[in-house]
């Protein structure tokens, strides 16, 4: 396969993936700021603030937001995030980008997967054009998931599961290894302070392992119990440990001569992620079913560090497999002779 189409096809769902995460992470924000803010904490007005604020953090956005915006305001942080045409990791950027990749590579993809990707990206200029983001934001957030639900099974469907399904998962994996880790540390007071029952429940809705947390657990939402299935769970394939797994699984698969280097890292992260000490940072949690929802300050300090320095190891992983495996560099012979 060309270099170039393996770029765009890993790029491609690269792009869904986001949207379908940044849609996830801001409906569970909205239904969230719906409801009234506990009774020890802030006037509703900045509870709800402090909710958009981590999504931006969440995506990196705090600082860009800030430029053009001078208060954190609901339905501007959604226009922003979901409908801004000017900022490149909106829903709305982010389906452009993955509408012209596939565009790209029409010839590499079923014509049902195009087919899908191109309706939903037209039919989204239309939801935008009527204002459905501003008057209905639930409607729209269901709207985009349903979509990219669409748009997931109709790629999972191919016939043949050869190199152009690889590079396609590779990419799905590679954004949703980030989106979790990034999740993660901008949701970390939840899992750290006393227990927030709806913001646990949010931070389960959007990363969508609601009803994987009672499949797996059978039992009240708990900050460790929570910690556990997001990073470590193998069984629930959204998990940090089944996604690096995953991406180890396809290095291997997709293998080529400048690989070694990226196929290593990816074992490393694996390891480093089913070895993280959870036990420890949440000491006495699993055995009191962590009721209470307090956790050491050490265990608080050593739970957020790491999943700092994690966000780099899995930045860095996704920079090899862009160079090492989707966009390899022509030897110069090779080059000269093309």
């Amino acid at each position: 396969m060309l270099s170039r189409t393996a770029e765009h096809l890993f790029w491609m769902t690269r792009h869904t993936a986001r949207a379908d995460h940044l849609a996830r992470l801001l409906d569970a924000c909205y239904q969230r700021s719906l409801l009234p803010a506990p009774d020890d904490a802030a006037p509703h007005a900045v509870h709800a603030a402090n909710g958009w604020l981590t999504i931006l953090s969440t995506v990196g956005l705090a600082d860009h937001y800030r430029l053009s915006h001078r208060d954190i305001e609901p339905g501007e942080a959604i226009a922003f995030l979901a409908a801004d045409a000017t900022n490149p990791s909106s829903i709305v950027s982010s389906l452009r980008f993955a509408r012209e990749n596939a565009r790209a590579v029409r010839g590499c993809l079923s014509a049902e997967l195009w087919e899908t990707l191109n309706a939903t990206w037209l039919d989204l200029q239309r939801l935008i054009a009527d204002g459905l983001h501003e008057h209905d934001p639930y409607a729209f957030f269901e709207w985009v998931k349903q979509r990219l639900y669409l748009a997931r099974g109709v790629q999972m469907a191919a016939p043949v599961q050869n190199e152009t399904s690889g590079f396609l998962h590779l990419g799905a994996c590679v954004e949703r290894a980030d989106h979790m880790a990034r999740t993660l540390e901008a949701h970390c007071d939840i899992l750290q302070h006393a227990f927030d029952y709806h913001g646990a429940n949010a931070l389960l809705r959007a990363v969508s392992a609601h009803d994987a947390y009672r499949e797996v657990y059978r039992d009240a939402i708990a900050p460790a119990r929570i910690a556990a299935l997001l990073i470590q769970c193998q069984d629930w394939p959204g998990s940090l440990a089944a996604s690096v797994e995953d991406i180890r699984r396809l290095a291997v698969r997709l293998r080529n001569g400048q690989s070694a280097q990226t196929e290593r890292l990816a074992s490393q992260l694996c390891e480093e992620v089913r070895q993280a000490p959870l036990h420890e940072w949440f000491a006495g949690g699993f055995a009191s079913g962590f009721a209470s929802g307090f956790a050491s300050t050490q265990g608080s300090v050593a739970l957020r560090a790491w999943l700092v320095a994690l966000i780099a190891r899995v930045n860095e992983l996704a920079r090899r497999v862009g160079r090492d495996l989707v966009r390899p560099a022509i030897p110069e012979p090779v080059a000269a002779a093309a």
